[in-house]
């Protein structure tokens, strides 16, 4: 008897695009949800957040997801963040619901080092 039970496929979102980055540390605000790899996020009393608008001072785009609690939600968590470099536009996002990268975020990103490609 031959059979198949299944088949696990694991895959990280790539963020970053060539070579040459610098990645930080930052502390993370708690009781933040969906901060997945690619999130574009902004320093708010030194610790990092989601941007609100397309238009805030974004720092750097998030490496890798942040680790979360039972609840789903941050708690006392560390951050890698992109903040020079070049980053895959199709793959940065922001806000907590995932809202694809705009002109106005490459713009910004740019404006900080960081090059949305």
């Amino acid at each position: 008897m031959n059979a198949k039970i299944g088949s696990v496929t694991l895959q990280e979102k790539a963020v970053i695009s060539g070579s040459g980055h610098i990645i930080a540390a930052y502390p993370v605000a708690d009781g933040l949800k969906g901060l997945s790899a690619g999130t574009a996020v902004k320093l708010d009393g030194g610790k990092v957040r989601h941007l609100a608008t397309d238009a805030d001072d974004a720092i750097g785009v998030l490496y890798n997801a942040v680790t979360t609690d039972d609840s789903g939600k941050t708690k006392e968590a560390t951050a890698q963040v992109v903040v020079f470099g070049s980053v895959k536009k199709e793959a940065v996002t922001y806000t907590e619901s995932a809202t694809a990268c705009t002109e106005t975020l490459v713009e910004r990103l740019r404006k900080n080092g960081l090059y949305a490609l």
